[in-house]
């Protein structure tokens, strides 16, 4: 199978210039939320977006922070990082997204990957922008057909420490329900140091999707804690390891989900959405 960890898969010189061409290029800020007015309901991207959720109530923005307060039920949260057409990822380029919460309350205790964070584009429906406790988008499965990739990640305070932390891959059934509910729909790759989480102190999962070739789309994942790493994996999709569909190229679409409190947290206080786009390395 061809998965590699992070560190090995930017271990070769090629890789390694581009990432520095990238680090002195400038990229392309798409949202970088941190509900300094206290609000989810405006959009001025990229200083802000206007977020969806599915159990409303559960919900509180204050300056600063979207908290949502979890039960044994799950929540959704969504927001659109672009005006109108998804970005078309080119040879070369990379999209990045950012979440960063600190977990309140008491940590779950478990194995289970709940915390999902995925990039995806709709190519039939309109863009679903309500609050809607719906794992389809509605009643009318709006989301079925969504194409994308995502990481499943571990939230856990020590009883499941050796457990990897993520789950990393593509949605290949495009005929289900639910766009991030049933783990089966994604052909996926576990991977990553286990890492403990701690209440109350912040963390950051970053999603990459670079586009490595017309065929090929690398994947990679990272926690972190302030600049610390904590974690990190790596998949490829060339239309073979994860699933023989071609690869996505096509985004628009931040979409969170949380199984429930007891595989996650009492409350999550999430402190920003960040997604950035990054040129392709200038050519030598």
């Amino acid at each position: 199978m061809k998965t590699v960890s992070r560190r090995r898969l930017f271990r070769t010189t090629a890789v390694v210039g581009a990432l520095f061409a990238a680090a002195v290029t400038r990229g392309e800020v798409l949202l970088d939320d941190r509900w300094a007015d206290g609000s989810r309901a405006e959009s001025k991207r990229p200083d802000e977006a206007e977020v969806w959720v599915g159990r409303d109530a559960d919900v509180q923005v204050k300056a600063g922070a979207l908290t949502t307060a979890m039960t044994p039920a799950s929540q959704k949260i969504w927001t659109y990082f672009t005006d109108n057409e998804p970005v078309k990822l080119k040879v070369g380029q990379k999209l990045t997204a950012s979440v960063s919460f600190i977990p309140r309350g008491k940590l779950g205790e478990s194995s289970s990957r709940s915390l999902r964070i995925g990039l995806f584009h709709d190519p039939t429906s309109p863009r679903v922008e309500i609050d809607m406790n719906n794992d389809a988008g509605g009643s009318d499965a709006p989301w079925r057909d969504a194409k994308g990739y995502a990481v499943q990640a571990l939230v856990t305070g020590g009883e499941y420490s050796g457990t990897k932390p993520f789950d990393l891959g593509k949605r290949i059934n495009l005929e289900s329900q639910s766009l991030l509910g049933t783990s089966g729909d994604y052909v996926k790759v576990s991977g990553g140091s286990p890492t403990v989480l701690e209440l109350d102190k912040q963390y950051t999962i970053t999603l990459e999707i670079e586009r490595a070739s017309e065929t090929q789309i690398d994947l990679a994942v990272t926690y972190q804690q302030g600049d610390e790493e904590l974690s990190a994996w790596a998949v490829t999709d060339d239309g073979n390891y994860l699933g023989t569909e071609p690869v996505y190229d096509q985004f628009d679409l931040l979409f969170i989900r949380i199984s429930n409190n007891a595989t996650t947290a009492d409350q999550i206080e999430f402190t920003n959405f960040k997604v950035e786009l990054m040129p392709a390395p200038a050519a030598k």
